[in-house]
């Protein structure tokens, strides 16, 4: 025969729904935290923006124009990982640039810090990957592209061995405003620059006999 159920089991119901519910609503937020922070198709690891890729220009008498070439060129040649200031056109645009590690960054972290983490983010993953055990010593110069957040172009020093000599290696990370973390895209051996035309060189100073 049915008997009705007891306070104690209505309690007992009670806190078991609670306990779904709250765990329900604990991993829909799980779940859109990792979504919203999950990689997306730009920030694939081994994903390079340069594979292919080649910029050829002609050349022009008009200043703002080739101004922007030898930056292009440099961009391109170099993909991403050296750009100097003083070929940076003078304009605004949100373009690769040289990163000031003496400037503001962020509230809780300083520049030069920040570009240590993303080299070790990345190079932890280049060592998991290919079961290596490279260590990282320093940061030699950083690249950044900044729109959506900060993508980092990081040529940094390391050693492939206890007691090897330095390295130069290469790393990409990206971190955009909705995501909690940065994502790490690439690190390898720094490869050979390709010549940049002797047209976008900078050129030296004159000097006075």
């Amino acid at each position: 025969m049915a008997t009705n159920p007891s306070d104690a089991d209505m309690e007992k119901s009670s806190e078991h729904e609670t306990t779904e519910s709250t765990r329900g609503v604990y991993e829909d937020e799980e779940e859109k935290d990792e979504e919203e922070d999950s990689c997306e198709s730009d920030q694939a690891w081994g994903f390079d923006s340069f594979d292919e890729t080649d910029y050829e220009s002609e050349q022009s008498d008009d200043d703002e124009e080739f101004e922007w070439n030898r930056y292009l060129c440099h961009v391109y040649n170099s993909r991403g990982f050296k750009v100097d200031s003083e070929i940076i056109p003078d304009r605004p645009f949100q373009g690769f640039r040289p990163f000031n590690f003496n400037g503001s960054f962020l509230p809780n972290i300083s520049g030069r810090e920040y570009m240590d983490n993303m080299a070790n983010l990345a190079l932890d993953k280049y060592n998991q990957l290919n079961q290596t055990n490279v260590v990282f010593d320093h940061v030699v110069r950083v690249v950044v592209k900044l729109s959506t957040g900060v993508k980092s172009y990081i040529t940094f020093m390391a050693r492939e061995s206890q007691q090897g000599d330095l390295v130069e290696y290469q790393a990409k990370t990206d971190w955009k405003v909705w995501q909690r973390n940065a994502h790490a895209i690439l690190c390898r051996p720094a490869p050979e620059m390709k010549p940049i035309p002797e047209r976008y060189l900078p050129k030296p100073l004159p000097t006075h006999s």
